[in-house]
């Protein structure tokens, strides 16, 4: 069985932001790479960040249909990424998705 081949990270379509991608942010790079792995087998591009300041960067880059947060990152952790993100969709920013997700199993302390 031939599969059609997965596209690049931040290439072809996906890049200039005309379809729906995933934003995955994951200070942890197997982590990051595993869960665009199975995005990417669903036929659905993916862009990751290892930082949350990084995927404040992208979001003002493009726009995404979902954003997916490690809640425990070092820094800007998902809940403060997630919270700058809604704070900039309310201040105008039309890139900026209505409901960030962040990684179910974290509860922030």
């Amino acid at each position: 069985m031939l599969e059609a081949p997965h596209p690049a990270p931040d290439s072809g379509p996906a890049a200039a932001g005309t379809e729906p991608s995933v934003l995955v942010v994951d200070d942890h790079p197997g982590n990051r790479l595993a869960v665009e792995a199975v995005i990417r087998d669903l036929g659905v591009p993916t862009v990751g960040a290892e930082s949350g300041s990084e995927a404040l960067k992208r979001v003002l880059e493009r726009e995404f249909a979902v954003i997916l947060l490690d809640v425990q990152m070092p820094g800007m952790d998902g809940f403060e990424t997630a919270s700058l993100i809604r704070q900039s969709r309310a201040a105008g920013c039309r890139r900026c998705p209505r409901t960030p997700s962040c990684w179910p199993g974290s509860s922030r302390t």
